[in-house]
C-alpha cells in the first residue's frame, strides 16, 4: 500500500512539474486526445529512422533555437485547427528577424537520426501567404554530420535569371556545398546548387502544402558518384504519382577528407537570402523583420521510398 501510494504520489508530481513547465513555456501544449500517432504503424517499420507529425512533447525531440533567442522554443511546433497537413499540428519558422548581415530567420531547430549512407527524406511543406522570396535564395530543410562538418539542402528559392533558366523566384533547388573541393577534379568541377532537370520544372506559390520527397546516395569520397533526386507534388489535391523533377548521379557530396562521414541530423530553418542587392532592403532601407513563414509537417527519414500519407486522399 506505502509502495502504491508513494507511486501515485510521484506521478501527480511530476504531473504537476509538467503542467507547469508548461505555462512557464518550457514544452508545448501535449495534443494526445484525437492526435494520430505519426503516420500510425510507419514509425514500426524497421526502416524508418525518424518519423515526426509534431504532437506531443516536441521539445524532447528537437534542440529548438531561433534568431537572437527571440522566440520561445515552446511554439516551434503549433496545435491548431488547419495549421498542419493531415492533423492538427505542424512546426514552423515565422516573423524572419534580419541577421546584421544580409539575410533573415526565425526557428533554427535540430534533431538526430541514425545515421546512414543511403536515406529518403519526405515532408509536406507550406508556404505562408504572402510571402516575399529572398533575391539569391530561401534554405528550407538541411542534412548535416552529426558535428555540422558537411551539409546539403533543399531551398524554395534560387534566381540566377537569365544565367540558369531552370533557376528563380520560388524555384526549389538542391544545395551541396561539399562540390567545391577544386583541387580533387584539377579545378574542372564546381557544382554546388543543382536545379531541376526534368523538364516538369515546378514553381511553388504561396498559400499551398507541397509534398517533398528527397532521396540521398552518397558518394565515394572524392569521386562523382553520388546521387540526388527530388520529387514535388502540390499537396492540395491528391497525389496518385509523385512527379520527379531532379536526377543527378554525379553528386560529390564528402570529398576526399570526409571518409566515413554520414548525414545524421535534420535541421529545419528558412534563411531568406538576400536583401543587401540593388535595391538594398536590409535594415535601415527595409524592415527588420519578415511576416512570412514556412510550415512543416509528416517528416520521416526511411531507408526506403515513402510515399504520400496515407490519409492523403481526404483533404
Amino acid at each position: 500500500m506505502k509502495r502504491t501510494s508513494a507511486l501515485l504520489i510521484g506521478v501527480f508530481g511530476m504531473s504537476l512539474v509538467a503542467i507547469a513547465a508548461w505555462f512557464a513555456g518550457v514544452f508545448p501544449l501535449p495534443m494526445w486526445a484525437g492526435e494520430p500517432t505519426c503516420e500510425t504503424g510507419r514509425s514500426q517499420r524497421a526502416d524508418v529512422l525518424l518519423c515526426d507529425d509534431f504532437n506531443g512533447f516536441v521539445q524532447t525531440r528537437w534542440d529548438i533555437g531561433s534568431r537572437g533567442g527571440t522566440w520561445r522554443p515552446s511554439q516551434f511546433a503549433v496545435c491548431r485547427d488547419g495549421f498542419g497537413f493531415g492533423d492538427r499540428c505542424a512546426a514552423w519558422s515565422h516573423y524572419l528577424l534580419f541577421d546584421q548581415a544580409w539575410g533573415f530567420y526565425g526557428y533554427d531547430a535540430r534533431r538526430v537520426f541514425p545515421a546512414r549512407s543511403d536515406i529518403y527524406v519526405r515532408w509536406y511543406q507550406y508556404i505562408s501567404n504572402p510571402f516575399e522570396w529572398g533575391t539569391l535564395e530561401d534554405k528550407s530543410v538541411m542534412l548535416h554530420d552529426r558535428a555540422e562538418t558537411i551539409v546539403a539542402y533543399v531551398g524554395t528559392n534560387r534566381n540566377h535569371l537569365p544565367t540558369e533558366p531552370n533557376s528563380g523566384p520560388g524555384v526549389p533547388f538542391v544545395a551541396n556545398y561539399q562540390d567545391l573541393d577544386w583541387p580533387e577534379t584539377n579545378g574542372q568541377l564546381t557544382r554546388v546548387n543543382r536545379f531541376q532537370n526534368q523538364n516538369r520544372n515546378l514553381a511553388l506559390k504561396p498559400g499551398r502544402w507541397y509534398l517533398f520527397e528527397w532521396h540521398i546516395r552518397l558518394n565515394t569520397p572524392g569521386v562523382g558518384d553520388g546521387i540526388s533526386r527530388l520529387w514535388i507534388d502540390d499537396a492540395t489535391r491528391p497525389i496518385p504519382q509523385q512527379t520527379l523533377r531532379m536526377d543527378y548521379r554525379d553528386m560529390r557530396w564528402l570529398k576526399r577528407t570526409d571518409a566515413g562521414k554520414r548525414f545524421g541530423l535534420l535541421r529545419l530553418t528558412v534563411y531568406h537570402q538576400r536583401c543587401d542587392g540593388v535595391p538594398n532592403t536590409c535594415p535601415p532601407h527595409g524592415p527588420a523583420m519578415l511576416r512570412q513563414s514556412h510550415r512543416w509537417d509528416q517528416i520521416v527519414i526511411s531507408r526506403t521510398p515513402v510515399g504520400p500519407i496515407a490519409s492523403a486522399s481526404s483533404y
